[in-house]
């Protein structure tokens, strides 16, 4: 049986344990993982209708894409004239329980839910709890996607140099990524922040020049196969110009690899938060760790689990994260170091590969 039908059940399975008869997904990243294929709905209604009792799968799209499922399941289909209010009652049929994801349809089609006659309720976070476990083929795209960004880090090392700007390396590391074949060219994440823009989580790249001492933070991902990485690399530009940039450097590896260290089956998420949180803590810069440790990665770069001080889940193997402590110094410049993290059965594992010692972060310039 293929991962795709695998997955198809268990949200079935999960479906009937919870009450439903059927449910209706529209959300495109939880259609992509119950059917392995890409949809873009644009204004149009898209939707994977499932029976939790025959574990049956169909597609509802417009007829401007049939055959959009490549005959991996029946589609009924439906014109702009008629709109698929007709369809959706046709496919749901009977049923006594529905669920949908409230989240994700509009009002409008929501009114066309209501209207079958049976009870509609939330179906929650189902699928986004399914969406935790990573099977090997998941995997295999997601440490592709991890071998692009680190195969990026060592080509750029060799081109940075005072006077490229911010945007010119934002572009390089895009342009080198995008040579590799499966790596999707219409989604990018690609963040280089030097110097004092550095001190932003969530900078803008710019026309920044890099000087020699400037310290040059990349936050990139690669998108795979519709699988994301997501690494966060400090270069610094032919020497470290500011002392207090080393120190926090310093810290900020011991509290990435004290979060790595605590990562393993039975472990609560809020518990690796707190190993890297406190490591910051303790050195006096706890005030300066300004955003959550990491987030949960697969077919969307932002998923569940997410590594915060509050979050109670327990960790499983399958799971996949970042870890990605940082610290933020205004007029300084600003220091995270990020990793994506495999759960394994007795431990974990790093997808990502790139050097984290400092000395490797330097880049020489040639004279």
């Amino acid at each position: 049986m293929d991962a795709i039908r695998v997955r198809q059940i268990k949200a079935c399975e999960m479906l009937k344990k919870a009450g439903f008869d059927k449910a209706i997904i529209g959300d495109p990243m939880a259609m992509n993982y119950l059917t392995g294929i890409n949809i873009i709905p644009y204004e149009r209604y898209y939707s994977l209708v499932l029976d939790a009792n025959t574990q049956e799968a169909v597609m509802i799209n417009p007829s401007v894409d049939t055959g959009c499922m490549k005959g991996t399941m029946p589609e009924y289909t439906y014109t702009d004239e008629e709109g698929p209010a007709a369809t959706i009652k046709k496919v749901v049929g009977d049923c006594k329980k529905l669920a949908v994801e409230k989240k994700y349809f509009s009002m409008l089609i929501g009114e066309i839910f209501y209207s079958i006659g049976c009870e509609v309720e939330d179906i929650g976070d189902c699928i986004a709890r399914l969406r935790m476990y990573k099977d090997d083929s998941e995997l295999e795209f997601m440490q592709m996607a991890a071998k692009i960004v680190d195969e990026a880090l060592e080509y750029v090392k060799g081109q940075i140099k005072p006077g490229m700007t911010e945007k010119e390396l934002n572009m390089m590391l895009f342009s080198f990524m995008s040579k590799y074949p499966g790596f999707i060219t219409d989604e990018q994440i690609v963040y280089v922040l030097a110097a004092d823009n550095s001190a932003n989580p969530h900078g803008v790249t710019g026309d920044y020049a890099f000087k020699e001492g400037d310290i040059v933070l990349m936050d990139f991902c690669a998108y795979y196969k519709h699988y994301w990485s997501d690494i966060t690399r400090c270069f610094f530009v032919g020497k470290i110009g500011n002392p207090k940039l080393a120190e926090i450097y310093d810290i900020v590896l011991k509290a990435n690899l004290a979060a790595i260290a605590k990562v393993k089956p039975g472990v609560k998420a809020c518990e690796i938060d707190k190993a890297a949180r406190d490591v910051i803590t303790e050195a006096g810069y706890g005030e300066l760790f300004l955003h959550r440790t990491g987030h949960g990665l697969g077919l969307s770069v932002h998923e569940e689990p997410y590594i915060t001080a509050v979050n109670e889940l327990v960790l499983e193997e399958g799971m996949t994260f970042t870890i990605e402590p940082g610290i933020y110094i205004e007029g300084v410049g600003g220091v995270r170091i990020e990793d994506d993290i495999l759960v394994t059965k007795d431990g974990c594992r790093t997808l990502t590969s790139y050097s984290k010692k400092l000395e490797d972060q330097i880049v020489p310039v040639k004279e």
